[in-house]
């Protein structure tokens, strides 16, 4: 299964921000397959733009999402999703294309728990609270969710098996 071959619909995918070593910040489209939850880099770091100084305002203006920020895909850049596009998403080779990128069993997730509590730090991006995915090995992940998605649906649809 590739990435070019998937329909995207509201059930079995979504867009979502991941907070890692406290501050930094990396966003991913999350694909779920059947078995399967498949998060793929769609990009970097993700800045407010801003600074009092000249070097400041140009850095946060080269990593501030512009557009409709109500839009999830707005978040997403093309260049990461190039790299995966032709590649087979569940034998491995888009973990060796990008570490970030991750493939979770859906028989391993014990619980996703939406949090409709805004998440500290987002600045002006609209999003709808958190969900945070649990394994039975209790490793966790939180996503925030970007733009117009409703994070009590994903939560609801990651936990169908």
């Amino acid at each position: 299964m590739k990435l070019k071959d998937l329909e995207l619909t509201d059930n079995n995918h979504f867009v979502a921000m991941e907070y890692y070593y406290l501050i930094l910040n990396r966003t991913f489209l999350v694909l779920k397959t059947k078995g399967y939850l498949i998060g793929i880099q769609g990009n970097g770091l993700i800045s407010v733009e801003g600074g009092k100084d000249i070097l400041t305002r140009q850095i946060t203006s080269n990593m501030a999402i512009k557009g409709d920020l109500t839009n999830p895909y707005s978040y997403l850049k093309n260049k990461f999703l190039e790299k995966i596009v032709d590649l087979d998403l569940l034998d491995g080779s888009i973990l060796n294309a990008n570490k970030i990128n991750f493939i979770i069993k859906t028989s391993d997730i014990k619980s996703a728990v939406y949090n409709s509590s805004k998440k500290f730090g987002m600045g002006p991006y609209p999003h709808d609270g958190r969900v945070t995915i649990e394994t039975y090995d209790n490793k966790k992940r939180e996503f925030i969710i970007l733009g117009n998605q409703s994070g009590e649906n994903i939560a609801n649809f990651i936990t169908i098996k």
